[in-house]
């Protein structure tokens, strides 16, 4: 039915705002004047574009998540939580094998000297991050690493035991006037270290002897050797009766710029059976090459 000026007489879907109850028909025109559309013709378009929007907005917030969790993880240097892949170990790298110098012997290494040095077979070598040391009658400490034993657990009182010990050690340039006095000195210190009476004020007896020339880095480099003979003045279960304390010094420089004398220390029984011949330590001293 039609009214005046074609208009129809039916009753109109009003659109009413719910805060002001006045009806919104600019706007139920608006929504009525709409084209009709296929819902089967036009199906696909709108829902592609459906996805597509929040799959874009997914992303774009993806892409800021991770940069700000990559920068929060950087400023903490944390890890992000382990994936399965993660939680696979990898296979270990295993160091490259040092062949001896000496044949049948085994070399020996440090963690804190660039120098590889061997020992007979019958020796028992330490992790090259194992350090041994002995504090001072005035509270310095002397220590060793790069650590090989001879006859280890030989006593059954003391832990670690052992007839004879070698590593590598150190002494301050300054400290010296040349590197016979580095040799010497360095094997005093550790007479007086290891084989002093502790807290009883007694020095151990010490004959210091002649320094000489020992070829090193395979005779391009001459080290210095002093063998210093030490009686102890503490008494053991195990004690031998005298020690020789063998400090290859090598020159500066070996390792230039470091302010250090690098030493290859080896401590031996003495008078006992299966003692540590002069002549051994020194071949472990000419062995002495870098890493």
């Amino acid at each position: 039915m039609t009214g005046p000026g074609g208009r129809s007489d039916e009753p109109r879907s009003w659109l009413v705002d719910p805060l002001t109850g006045q009806p919104l028909e600019a706007e139920a025109e608006q929504t009525q004047q709409l084209p009709v559309v296929d819902d089967d013709a036009d199906a696909a378009p709108p829902r592609r574009r459906t996805r597509l929007l929040p799959t874009l907005g997914v992303l774009g917030l993806a892409i800021v998540l991770a940069v700000g969790t990559t920068a929060t993880y950087q400023a903490k240097t944390a890890a992000p939580p382990p994936s399965a892949q993660d939680l696979v170990l990898p296979d270990p790298v295993l160091p490259t094998r040092i062949t001896p110098a000496i044949a049948g012997w085994q070399p020996v290494l440090s963690d804190d000297h660039p120098f590889v040095f061997d020992v007979p077979a019958d020796w028992s070598i330490e992790d090259p991050d194992v350090a041994v040391g002995y504090e001072t009658p005035t509270g310095d400490l002397v220590s060793l690493q790069g650590v090989a034993r001879f006859h280890r657990g030989f006593c059954p009182g003391p832990e670690l035991s052992a007839r004879a010990i070698a590593g590598f050690t150190t002494i301050d340039e300054g400290e010296v006037t040349d590197i016979g006095k580095a040799a010497e000195e360095t094997t005093l210190r550790w007479a007086e270290a290891a084989y002093g009476s502790i807290g009883g004020g007694r020095s151990p007896r010490t004959d210091v002897g002649a320094a000489g020339p020992v070829p090193v880095f395979g005779g391009a480099t001459i080290a210095t050797a002093v063998t210093t003979t030490v009686v102890p003045t503490a008494e053991g279960p195990c004690a031998a009766p005298s020690v020789a304390i063998t400090a290859v010094a090598l020159p500066l420089r070996a390792l230039p710029g470091s302010g250090r004398y690098h030493i290859l220390l080896v401590l031996a029984d003495q008078e006992i059976p299966d003692a540590v011949a002069r002549d051994i330590v020194l071949k472990m001293g000419g062995s002495i090459r870098r890493e």
